[in-house]
């Protein structure tokens, strides 16, 4: 029988050394100090810490694996023309906002597709030195200075155990109300999207609901591989499935990340809300 698992053991070492130096390079730049702008939009804060952690991480995987494609939020997008069956996106500073505040939660990541689906993700927080990674197929994984753990979902028999997790900067009345019907009374703040699947990934949270329609493929690739591996489900409200692919990268369908079983149980409560 033909093993499911894949073969990224390469993809995976780089993508973790280039996190890890990419985080090193933004907080070398934080301490000299750096200028923030208002890209409008909705599209958020950069700074030039994002640009130039974009730049580092761009070059580099164009170098080492020039066969694919590389997405970056901070980059011009590419022609749909240039889809290509491997692409990395490349978010170099999840969570802008936390990291211009001051605040430690905010992440590197890197997420590669492989026939527009997502195979490998990292997600490292550089203030803590905390990484997680993920193949599809081959678990989630924390590393910290010290060790390595395989990484679970929490269980939980009734929705009301759950822990609901919200962004710290962009609260959601929408996902508050369904924590009230659901009878959840636990709430944990986190900046960093990737951040929020991880600690989902970790067990120290169960549910998180994304109304915002703001989101795109660089904020989902990487997180959901490790979401997924560690036994838990990215839900959409509008389609069974999210194509990793060039092109239009935002992400306009509301979503839940969850436990699996936990996820299919409050999924109807997505839908009502979208």
């Amino acid at each position: 029988m033909m093993s499911l698992k894949m073969d990224l053991d390469k993809e995976l070492k780089f993508a973790i050394s280039l996190a890890r130096e990419a985080g090193f390079l933004v907080q070398t730049i934080r301490a000299k100090g750096y200028k923030v702008y208002d890209k409008g939009k909705h599209l958020g804060l950069v700074t030039d810490a994002d640009k130039a952690a974009s730049q580092f991480l761009l070059n580099n995987l164009v170098t080492t694996f020039p066969a694919d494609l590389v997405i970056s939020e901070e980059e011009p997008p590419p022609l749909r023309s240039q889809s290509k069956e491997r692409i990395w996106f490349v978010d170099p500073i999840d969570g802008t906002a936390d990291f211009v505040a001051g605040s430690g939660e905010w992440s590197i990541m890197l997420g590669l597709s492989i026939h527009k689906k997502a195979c490998l993700g990292v997600v490292y927080q550089p203030d803590t030195n905390e990484l997680f990674y993920a193949i599809k197929n081959q678990g989630t994984f924390y590393i910290t200075s010290k060790e390595t753990f395989n990484l679970k979902v929490r269980a939980i028999s009734h929705p009301s155990q759950a822990i609901l997790i919200q962004s710290r900067r962009h609260w959601s009345t929408k996902a508050d109300e369904i924590a009230r019907k659901l009878g959840v009374s636990d709430v944990y703040k986190c900046g960093s999207l990737g951040l929020k699947f991880a600690k989902i990934a970790k067990g120290e949270a169960d549910l998180y609901f994304n109304f915002s329609g703001h989101c795109h493929l660089w904020d989902l690739c990487g997180p959901e591989v490790i979401l997924r591996e560690a036994g838990g489900k990215l839900l959409f409200a509008g389609t069974n499935k999210l194509h990793y692919e060039a092109g239009e990268t935002r992400v306009k369908y509301s979503f839940l990340a969850a436990a699996d079983g936990l996820a299919n149980e409050v999924y109807s409560m997505l839908t009502k809300e979208k």
